[in-house]
């Protein structure tokens, strides 16, 4: 059950994050219901069996600029998501990089909220 609103809940990060990127003009565009849950598909592939090889590749460049290339990386992985399957979500880098910044807090909030709920459930 928590697997489905995981689902459920990471749609509606995309949602949102792709629609405050077009309320701002940051370079995303809004492409449909569909084509947001593939993006969300194809985003989840990516980060979890690209993402660690493109990380340790990039390791040495992240250590020098200290951490902060791990944006552009998220960004250019958010962008590679849309290429794949050609969603016309990201218009520029820009919107990649605040696409993944914005998801990425969208997820985290999301996911902090999910575990505060299951372990009021346990007891």
């Amino acid at each position: 059950m928590i697997f489905i609103i995981r689902w459920i809940l990471g749609v509606a990060a995309v949602w949102l994050t792709v629609f405050i990127g077009d309320l701002l003009h940051v370079g995303l565009r809004w492409p449909g219901f569909w084509r947001a849950l593939l993006f969300f598909i194809v985003l989840g592939v990516i980060n979890a069996f690209i993402r660690p090889i493109v990380k340790a590749l990039t390791l040495p460049l992240n250590c020098l600029t200290f951490g902060l290339f791990a944006f552009v990386v998220n960004a250019l992985l958010f962008w590679a998501a849309d290429a794949i399957i050609n969603a016309g979500i990201v218009q520029s880098f820009w919107g990649a990089l605040f696409g993944s910044l914005a998801l990425g807090l969208l997820s985290g909030v999301i996911n902090q909220f999910i575990k505060q709920r299951s372990r009021s459930r346990r007891f």
